[in-house]
Protein backbone atom coordinates (compact mmCIF):
# COMPACT_ATOMS: atom_id res chain seq x y z
CA UNK A 1 0.00 0.00 0.00
CA UNK A 2 3.29 2.30 -0.50
CA UNK A 3 4.50 4.24 -3.25
CA UNK A 4 8.31 3.68 -3.12
CA UNK A 5 11.09 5.23 -4.76
CA UNK A 6 14.25 3.49 -5.16
CA UNK A 7 17.28 4.52 -5.78
CA UNK A 8 20.16 2.19 -6.75
CA UNK A 9 23.55 3.65 -6.17
CA UNK A 10 25.79 1.22 -8.44
CA UNK A 11 28.78 3.63 -7.60
CA UNK A 12 29.56 4.95 -4.03
CA UNK A 13 32.76 6.90 -5.79
CA UNK A 14 31.95 9.02 -6.80
CA UNK A 15 28.47 9.34 -4.68
CA UNK A 16 26.06 10.87 -6.89
CA UNK A 17 24.50 13.61 -3.92
CA UNK A 18 22.56 15.54 -6.11
CA UNK A 19 20.06 12.35 -7.02
CA UNK A 20 19.66 10.99 -3.16
CA UNK A 21 19.14 14.82 -2.55
CA UNK A 22 16.60 15.12 -5.02
CA UNK A 23 14.37 12.27 -4.08
CA UNK A 24 14.93 13.24 -0.34
CA UNK A 25 13.34 16.25 -0.84
CA UNK A 26 10.85 14.60 -2.89
CA UNK A 27 9.75 11.80 -0.66
CA UNK A 28 10.89 13.52 2.81
CA UNK A 29 11.65 10.24 3.77
CA UNK A 30 14.73 7.76 3.34
CA UNK A 31 15.66 4.06 4.19
CA UNK A 32 19.16 3.09 3.76
CA UNK A 33 19.51 -0.75 3.03
CA UNK A 34 22.69 -2.54 2.90
CA UNK A 35 24.14 -6.15 3.25
CA UNK A 36 27.68 -5.09 5.27
CA UNK A 37 26.95 -4.11 8.89
CA UNK A 38 25.44 -0.98 10.26
CA UNK A 39 28.24 -0.09 12.00
CA UNK A 40 30.83 2.15 10.77
CA UNK A 41 29.56 1.42 7.50
CA UNK A 42 28.89 2.68 3.83
CA UNK A 43 25.12 2.30 4.85
CA UNK A 44 26.43 4.65 7.87
CA UNK A 45 28.13 7.36 5.72
CA UNK A 46 24.83 8.02 3.17
CA UNK A 47 22.66 8.06 6.52
CA UNK A 48 25.39 11.11 7.57
CA UNK A 49 25.09 12.91 4.34
CA UNK A 50 21.92 12.86 4.11
CA UNK A 51 21.23 14.33 7.53
CA UNK A 52 23.76 17.04 6.96
CA UNK A 53 22.45 17.88 3.77
CA UNK A 54 18.41 17.37 3.43
CA UNK A 55 17.64 17.46 7.08
CA UNK A 56 14.98 20.10 6.65
CA UNK A 57 13.81 18.07 4.10
CA UNK A 58 13.20 15.17 6.20
CA UNK A 59 9.65 14.14 7.75
CA UNK A 60 11.24 11.62 9.17
CA UNK A 61 14.32 10.09 10.60
CA UNK A 62 16.14 8.41 8.29
CA UNK A 63 16.25 4.59 8.92
CA UNK A 64 19.26 2.23 8.35
CA UNK A 65 18.58 -1.90 7.19
CA UNK A 66 21.84 -3.52 7.17
CA UNK A 67 23.23 -6.84 7.66
CA UNK A 68 23.96 -7.30 11.47
CA UNK A 69 27.16 -6.04 13.23
CA UNK A 70 28.19 -9.63 14.10
CA UNK A 71 30.90 -11.37 12.00
CA UNK A 72 30.09 -12.79 8.24
CA UNK A 73 27.72 -16.11 8.84
CA UNK A 74 28.23 -19.22 7.51
CA UNK A 75 26.60 -19.66 3.54
CA UNK A 76 23.83 -22.12 6.11
CA UNK A 77 23.04 -18.70 7.90
CA UNK A 78 23.08 -16.07 5.63
CA UNK A 79 19.97 -15.68 4.72
CA UNK A 80 19.09 -14.66 8.26
CA UNK A 81 21.85 -12.04 8.17
CA UNK A 82 20.91 -10.38 5.33
CA UNK A 83 18.33 -7.95 4.78
CA UNK A 84 15.44 -8.99 3.73
CA UNK A 85 12.03 -8.18 2.52
CA UNK A 86 10.56 -8.12 6.17
CA UNK A 87 12.86 -6.38 7.00
CA UNK A 88 12.97 -3.50 4.88
CA UNK A 89 8.86 -3.72 5.13
CA UNK A 90 9.21 -2.88 8.84
CA UNK A 91 11.53 0.13 8.06
CA UNK A 92 9.43 1.68 5.98
CA UNK A 93 6.46 1.13 7.92
CA UNK A 94 8.05 2.98 10.74
CA UNK A 95 8.72 6.27 8.80
CA UNK A 96 5.27 7.92 10.17
CA UNK A 97 2.91 7.85 7.19
CA UNK A 98 0.22 9.73 6.87
CA UNK A 99 -3.11 8.15 5.93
Amino acid sequence: GRSLEVVDLRSIVPFDDETVAASVRKTGRVVVVAEAPGFASVAAEIVARVQERCFHSLAAPVRRVTGFDIPYPAPKLEEHYLPGVDRILDAVDDLQWED
